[in-house]
């Protein structure tokens, strides 16, 4: 009988998680990339990130996780956590990273949206 293993592999985690997560939620709230914050990337691949919008200072953050090319976001606010906005009626967020430049791409099920590039951090 052969030995079953103990630990289970660790899952990989995109190296560049933290970046596309605030690219991503820089686009889709028409926000500057400068003023995302990093708050962690945990063990199951999902990263925090939060902002304080200038208007008024209010502070705002959301969870991501990467599926593919697609970044996919749930807002995290004390008083409106959200859900995994995943479905066909929700916004698509898709990345591309080409040398040191990450395009991020933002489409919603009408057909609008837009791109950004970023330089990767």
């Amino acid at each position: 009988m052969l030995p079953v293993p103990s630990a289970q592999a660790e899952p990989l985690i995109n190296p560049h998680l933290g970046t596309l997560c605030k690219a991503a939620t820089a686009l889709s709230f028409g926000r500057n990339f400068k003023i995302m914050q990093l708050d962690k990337v945990d063990e199951q691949g999902v990263a925090w990130v939060h902002y304080i919008r200038p208007s008024d200072q209010s502070r705002w953050a959301v969870r991501c996780r990467i599926q593919g090319e697609r970044v996919i976001l749930m807002s995290d606010n004390p008083d409106s956590s959200g859900r995994w906005r995943e479905g066909p009626e929700d916004e698509r967020l898709t990345w591309q990273i080409r040398n040191d430049m990450l395009t991020m791409k933002l489409r919603y099920p009408d057909g609008s949206g837009d791109e950004q590039t970023f330089r990767l951090e």
